[in-house]
């Protein structure tokens, strides 16, 4: 068994509503509601960061991230996403590949996907 090969798997859910910024990846997205969230409510990053730090054993995104914490108030969680990666390679650890998916009625973000993954990466 080869113990630098770690597999992580994350979850976030944020509501959205009037008066929030719809951020998914990083990217702001056109529409009158957004995610609601002590940060930028950016789940998808939320739930790289939660698979990232649970597959390298060390946590999750609450554990460094609290939303208690008003440091975190609107912060955006690019800072989250580079912590993570930062804790895994500390640990020897690179990322070799990620899959998401982002369930969503409203609106339709097939339009952002490619620049979402070219923030991400």
């Amino acid at each position: 068994m080869n113990e630098k090969f770690r597999v992580g798997i994350g979850y976030d859910v944020h509501a959205l509503e009037t008066g929030f910024d719809l951020i998914v990846g990083g990217v702001k997205i056109e529409f009158s509601k957004g995610s609601k969230g002590h940060s930028d409510g950016d789940a998808l990053i939320h739930s790289i960061v939660d698979a990232i730090l649970g597959g390298a054993c060390l946590g999750d995104i609450g554990k460094y991230f609290s939303s208690e914490d008003n440091k975190w108030e609107s912060a955006s969680s690019d800072i989250f996403l580079k912590f993570a990666i930062e804790k895994v390679r500390e640990m020897g650890y690179e990322i070799n590949n990620l899959d998401s998916n982002i369930i969503i009625q409203k609106p339709k973000i097939s339009t952002y996907i490619s620049k979402i993954r070219k923030n991400l990466s």
